[in-house]
């Protein structure tokens, strides 16, 4: 049985949350930037859990050859979503240096009602696109929680040049050590 999803992109909460995500993204970190309580501790910790998710991500971006192929190679022989399992590690690192259980509880329940919708329109995109060599690459790797199994993946080119001018990448990173550098000076306070 293949593992590709729909989604009705007809929805209310499609059409005000996932398509309107980035802006309610916006709204939740000031929320979150009022109500963290961090601790040097939570800081710390969080941060390694960030910072590999930015790695994940990373990788990712420089290893995806977005609209010319289907990438299957590096990150992508794990999970299908690479981007997306960086993007989750990243906001519970974050979610863990603000220092509230709450805060990881509201992130958590956001991902995932927000990506699964997102990533369900993807896949149908991507079918269309690719056909029987998407389906197949769906039998073989998960959607989101990597096959560890294919550690290490075979080496694939990479392009920092994708990942710095094509995804910016640069703006996750600015933005995680912004972050990180106000929730340790609150957590010094």
């Amino acid at each position: 049985m293949d593992d590709i999803g729909v989604v009705d992109e007809s929805t209310w909460f499609y059409q005000q949350v996932v398509k309107r995500r980035v802006a309610w993204g916006f709204a939740l970190a000031l929320v979150f930037l009022v109500f963290a309580d961090p601790s040097r501790t939570s800081v710390l910790f969080g941060f390694w859990i960030a910072l590999a998710g930015e790695a994940l991500r990373t990788w990712s971006s420089g290893t995806l050859v977005k609209n010319e192929q289907l990438t299957t190679e590096g990150p992508y022989q794990l999970t299908r979503n690479p981007l997306y399992v960086g993007n989750f590690l990243l906001g519970v690192g974050v979610a863990v240096m603000g220092g509230a259980l709450w805060l990881l509880i509201v992130f958590a329940l956001f991902f995932w009602a927000v990506y699964q919708a997102l990533i369900l329109k993807e896949e149908k995109r991507m079918l269309e696109r690719y056909g029987e060599e998407f389906r197949s690459y769906c039998r073989e790797v998960p959607r989101f929680f990597p096959r560890l199994e294919a550690w290490p993946p075979a080496a694939v080119p990479y392009d920092p040049r994708r990942m710095w001018q094509i995804h910016k990448e640069w703006k996750a990173w600015l933005a995680l050590y912004a972050v990180t550098l106000y929730l340790a000076l609150r957590a010094s306070w």
